[in-house]
């Protein structure tokens, strides 16, 4: 219970930081871009195009629920569609409050146990999820940054931020298949941490390593059922594959709306990939103020000064704001239904 109650408290805090970062950004963004100006070039756009994104980024959080539940089936653990999406919904938005999204998981995995979901299997589901996440959207975003060079060629400063994001998601995705696949190289590698911790006259360094085993059993669990069911291990890459594209696609519909139609879909893939993995390690809440400024630099060239600033309002209303607002009112719903029949 009190471990419970600290979850949620960090989550209040978090959520209290984002907002004030959150008003912080849009203080720069309207002193520049007069806010009527926005609400003037908003009034005109295609709504049908609006909606179309919306739908796009409400299929994100569908997609991540689908595989949950075929995971957690795969376990040995059957969940209804809304429990997995409730999961979903729960985790993009303490991901979206919490600096380099650390919190999303822990709240899944917390919303799970209150469905009595063995840990095991939750562990094993979020694992799968991560490794699957981080694989599309390190291809995707290479690929893109390939193939789509001309587009980030030219982009000052923005070009090295694309390049440490994009080596600190391959570390990640290279530490999660070196715990799943090769338990004696991750082993060796704490032993060497450790060494180098005792030499700063670390203390907790026993604790420390107990933690790390901890976790590479479980990862070592995941491994198992991965192996065992590679079939399954392909259809959440498919489903991610499809989420994340839908979620890319939706700057493209941003832009329809505006009327325009010299850029093809395939453009805005490129970009919002690059751009995502660009700013997802910042240690800012949803990266917020960083993937503001990057998306400025990132599509100067597309729609030009004039339209721009509302261009960026826009498309990360739709793919941030707007879902961060859902989820958060869906999952604080939850919580208080649940905490009112438990005082009851």
């Amino acid at each position: 219970m009190e471990k419970d109650d600290n979850i949620l408290k960090r989550s209040l805090i978090s959520a209290l930081i984002f907002i004030l970062f959150v008003i912080i950004v849009f203080y720069f963004i309207f002193r520049k871009n007069d806010i009527r100006v926005i609400f003037h070039i908003l009034k005109n756009t295609k709504k049908l195009y609006l909606l179309v994104a919306i739908f796009c980024m409400a299929c994100f959080s569908i997609c991540e629920a689908i595989n949950l539940k075929r995971t957690l089936k795969l376990c040995g653990t059957k969940v209804s569609f809304l429990q997995a999406y409730k999961y979903a919904l729960g985790g993009f938005f303490v991901s979206s409050i919490t600096p380099s999204s650390s919190g999303g998981d822990p709240m899944q995995l917390y919303l799970m146990t209150k469905d009595k979901v063995p840990i095991s299997h939750s562990a094993i589901a979020l694992l799968t999820k991560l490794l699957t996440f981080q694989f599309v959207v390190i291809i995707v975003s290479l690929f893109s940054f390939i193939f789509r060079y001309n587009l980030f060629s030219n982009m000052g400063y923005v070009k090295y931020l694309i390049f440490l994001g994009m080596f600190l998601n391959f570390l990640v995705f290279l530490l999660y298949l070196l715990i799943i696949f090769y338990k004696s190289v991750i082993e060796f590698l704490v032993e060497i941490f450790s060494k180098l911790l005792k030499k700063f006259r670390y203390k907790k360094i026993d604790l420390l390593k107990e933690k790390i085993n901890s976790h590479i059993l479980e990862y070592e669990r995941a491994a198992k059922v991965l192996k065992k069911n590679p079939k399954t291990f392909l259809l959440n890459i498919l489903t991610t594959l499809i989420e994340m594209l839908l979620y890319y696609s939706i700057s493209y519909f941003v832009y329809l709306s505006f009327g325009l139609n010299n850029e093809n879909i395939s453009t805005f893939i490129a970009i919002q990939s690059v751009l995502f993995i660009s700013v997802s390690f910042l240690p800012f809440p949803g990266a917020v103020g960083a993937s503001e400024a990057t998306f400025m630099q990132l599509y100067k060239n597309i729609y030009g000064n004039k339209i721009l600033g509302s261009a960026m309002v826009i498309t990360r209303f739709i793919n941030f704001y707007l879902f961060v607002l859902y989820s958060g009112i869906v999952i604080l719903s939850y919580i208080l239904e649940k905490n009112l029949k438990n005082s009851s």
